[in-house]
């Protein structure tokens, strides 16, 4: 109809009704753009609203995961550290059932799971970009940086570690652990000969081997954890949680 109108007016060489018809419809795009980048940007912040408090939850789920296996890593390398002196020592004496548990779980270097659903899914996507926020996209962006040097090092890791019990049994006893009916009442536990490693180059060689390289495995986990928790309390931030400071000043 508009377009009819304005063609009458052209014959009409109405052309003040002319310039009155082209503004309309100009006037009427630009408004159709506009609400249309307005309900796209609200659809976009509600879907980053969605994905950050989605976020938050996976990153709290992820912590708790991590917590006991990043804890046991650490007992583990505590225990290599205490058994140094044992081995390289001036002073013989005997290597203590949780140091001897640390060198035969020396092996262990596969890093505590540290994958977020909802992090997969926007790389899957392409969407990452929907955190427009500065702090949560830097927070996630460090995160990410963090975790894939972490990934890159215990590759190299796991190709050196010895699984010593493995090769020095007559070093290294497993002692089988309680079972009932087949079923494992409790975890298996070793016994190590401190004599016999110390009088055993090559299981000394491989022990520095491993130690080396927990200790390397251990700081890298601590490093996602720290970005992991730098994470959290920025996500804590953006939606107004106090949550995790209540939990810190009660430690």
């Amino acid at each position: 109809m508009l377009l009819r109108r304005v063609i009458e007016h052209v014959k009409a060489q109405n052309w003040t009704a002319v310039f009155i018809d082209v503004v309309i419809v100009i006037v009427g795009v630009f408004l159709g753009l506009q609400v249309q980048g307005w309900a796209e940007e609200q659809g976009r912040r509600k879907l980053e609203a969605a994905y950050t408090e989605r976020l938050h939850d996976e990153v709290v789920e992820l912590q708790a995961v991590r917590a006991p296996l990043i804890d046991i890593r650490s007992r583990w390398r505590a225990g290599m550290s205490s058994v140094i002196p044992a081995l390289f020592g001036n002073v013989a004496r005997a290597v203590s059932e949780e140091e001897c548990q640390s060198i035969a779980t020396s092996y262990i270097v596969s890093n505590p799971t540290d994958d977020l659903a909802s992090l997969v899914e926007l790389q899957s996507s392409g969407q990452l970009s929907v955190f427009r926020n500065r702090l949560v996209s830097e927070a996630l962006q460090s995160f990410m940086l963090t975790r894939a040097r972490a990934r890159d090092s215990q590759a190299g890791i796991a190709e050196s570690v010895r699984f010593l019990a493995s090769e020095y049994p007559h070093l290294i006893e497993v002692v089988s652990p309680t079972r009932v009916a087949d079923v494992m009442l409790e975890p298996a536990t070793y016994r190590c000969d401190a004599e016999g490693m110390r009088a055993t180059p090559a299981f000394l060689n491989d022990f520095e081997i491993n130690q080396s390289n927990f200790a390397f495995h251990v700081a890298d986990n601590a490093r996602v954890s720290r970005s992991l928790a730098d994470l959290h309390r920025v996500l804590d931030e953006v939606l107004g949680l106090e949550h995790a400071m209540q939990l810190k000043a009660t430690l």
